[in-house]
């Protein structure tokens, strides 16, 4: 916070600060937690499950890459085609017709995402999709302990050393 402070100070002096830049801050210069005690404004603000996790994570990243490598027409097919289970959502037209994207819609694509992937994809990519569906589970556990921590680490640290097949792909 006071660094953050500082550079707001800093750029309304000189207007000319990298570290803005690259922290991606705005020109609000009278901050209304500046003179608040015993408060960090940036410990207050939660995480969002629905849009980093769910919307950002899987959706907005994972489902267009993986769109990207194996094709929209592909994935619907392996989407219509998957058996049906009970609990399991079917999209019987696919993935590619939602126009109105859910959380409930994420969290049952997430649970068969690899299944139907696996058909369809090479296995690094398979890899790299399971360690970052991996990650949001683990996140999303109301109690954290140290196993399962190091485990969320691990799908992430994995995810890491996978990802370059999006990079060679130019996706």
């Amino acid at each position: 916070m006071v660094d953050t402070l500082k550079t707001l100070r800093q750029r309304q002096r000189n207007k000319q600060s990298t570290k803005f830049d690259l922290e991606g801050l705005h020109t609000v210069y009278e901050q209304f937690w500046k003179d608040l005690p015993f408060t960090n404004i940036f410990v207050c603000i939660t995480p969002d499950i629905l849009h980093q996790l769910h919307k950002g994570i899987f959706h907005d990243h994972l489902l267009q890459w993986c769109l990207a490598m194996v094709g929209e027409k592909e994935m619907d097919t392996h989407f219509q085609v998957a058996s049906r289970y009970p609990g399991l959502r079917h999209f019987k037209k696919g993935i590619s017709v939602i126009s109105q994207w859910t959380g409930m819609e994420h969290k049952e694509m997430e649970r068969v995402f690899i299944d139907l992937l696996s058909g369809a994809a090479e296995d690094n990519i398979l890899v790299m999709a399971r360690s970052l569906l991996h990650f949001i589970y683990y996140v999303q556990f109301q109690q954290q302990m140290d196993k399962t921590l190091v485990a969320m680490q691990d799908s992430l640290n994995l995810f890491h050393s996978r990802k370059n097949i999006v990079i060679e792909l130019s996706i």
